[in-house]
């Protein structure tokens, strides 16, 4: 359902009534196996556990990093974590899910806590996540609920992949000590959003700091890269070593950087600052280096924006179809479909991002993935698959990435 964006239970029980050659054509790529109706699909999913689902998405991406497929960048293995709201309920599930009351009317939420891989080819791939569960009988609060899911998430992280360098990429919610003792407790480095507000002391520490333990400098940059007319602005960047926050070091980096508003024929600056525990390795002897090093973690920084564009926009509104309620009546069974969801991402950005597809899009402009997904469609539906020639593509091969 998630691999062909068939995006309902019910869609895929039409295709299999209405689409001349569907089920034969499903039937002949799975040998062995009989299509069947999707509510005795939903009652298979129910009976397998989450932790076996769980289990399947980690054996596949310890296999990614282990074939080189997913490298280090840096030395560390880059997770960026973020929450994310999969659907709403009027009436309460069975089992235990946060809500908010207004007006007198009560809405029950499924949300999640996401934890993506972030490769070198800019694919985004879910490791692995957590339903936010309401033991406690709550109303929803973000920072609370996230909280406590960050702590089971970041142990089963750390039990699934023990000895893989790591370094997580957190928002400004995570800026806080309990957060801090985790990562030093697994050993994990991290980059978290410092926004306006959070961890108030550090400016007056920041302004207090000398010259030598402070770096701050400008670096030229096109604003407008897709513009005819090439315009430059200045960025300013700023690196602090040493702060301090409930006994836990770390240092401070900042970037100002200049966006054209093509509208208003103007430059606007957008801020990023972060707060982390990377160092720079011999930034006292090089000026250079330091420099480009600063830009470098700042840029490292900025990445985790790509778990909400390339990986819950697309989830979202791309096909996948995440925020409808292919479960109505239970949040642990629609997590199941979540990491199914998931699973199938990674198996679609393995394909897009393979040499074949990748080289048919360059080729022709007018081909987009949606195009791709659209053909596909067409010919399981209304064309039967020559069994001879799929049959012999099951040859074990080897796809390359671009």
């Amino acid at each position: 359902m998630f691999q062909i964006h068939g995006g309902s239970r019910n869609k895929m029980n039409g295709l299999a009534c209405y689409g001349k050659y569907f089920k034969e054509n499903f039937e002949l790529q799975f040998p062995g196996l009989t299509w069947a109706h999707f509510d005795t699909v939903n009652n298979a999913i129910g009976s397998v556990s989450t932790d076996d689902l769980s289990n399947a998405r980690k054996l596949l991406i310890k296999q990614l990093i282990r074939k080189k497929v997913c490298r280090a960048k840096d030395g560390y293995h880059h997770i960026i974590f973020d929450g994310t709201g999969v659907c709403s309920y009027k009436n309460a599930p069975v089992d235990n899910a946060y809500y908010r009351t207004k007006n007198d009317t009560t809405t029950y939420y499924a949300y999640v806590l996401e934890a993506k891989l972030l490769t070198n080819d800019n694919m985004v791939l879910s490791v692995a996540s957590e339903m936010l569960n309401n033991d406690n009988n709550e109303e929803f609060d973000k920072q609370d609920c996230e909280g406590k899911a960050f702590k089971r998430l970041a142990a089963r992280i750390h039990e699934d992949f023990p000895r893989l360098p790591i370094c997580i990429h957190l928002d400004g919610l995570y800026a806080n000590g309990p957060v801090m003792d985790i990562c030093e407790q697994y050993g994990w480095k991290y980059i978290i959003t410092r926004k306006d507000g959070n961890l108030k002391k550090l400016d007056e520490q920041i302004i207090d700091k000398s010259s030598k333990e402070k770096k701050v400098f400008s670096y030229p940059v096109v604003v407008n890269p897709k513009g005819k007319n090439v315009i430059y602005g200045d960025a300013s960047f700023c690196w602090v070593d040493g702060l301090t926050h409930q006994d836990h070091q770390f240092n401070y980096m900042e970037g100002l950087i200049p966006v054209y508003d093509p509208k208003q024929e103007a430059t606007e600056f957008t801020k990023f600052a972060y707060i982390t525990n990377l160092e720079i390795k011999d930034s006292a002897v090089d000026n250079d280096k330091l420099e480009k090093a600063v830009i470098a973690r700042v840029e490292c920084g900025r990445v985790r924006w790509k778990i909400e564009n390339e990986g819950f926009n697309i989830q979202k509104n791309n096909g996948f179809n995440m925020e409808h309620k292919f479960v109505r009546n239970s949040i642990i069974n629609l997590h199941k479909y979540y990491i199914l969801l998931q699973i199938a991402h990674i198996i679609t950005q393995l394909a897009i991002k393979s040499k074949v597809v990748s080289a048919f899009l360059a080729k022709d402009g007018r081909a987009t993935v949606q195009l791709l997904w659209t053909m596909l469609m067409s010919v399981i539906t209304v064309t039967l698959l020559d069994a001879e020639k799929l049959y012999a593509g099951r040859a074990k091969c080897q796809i390359r990435l671009e």
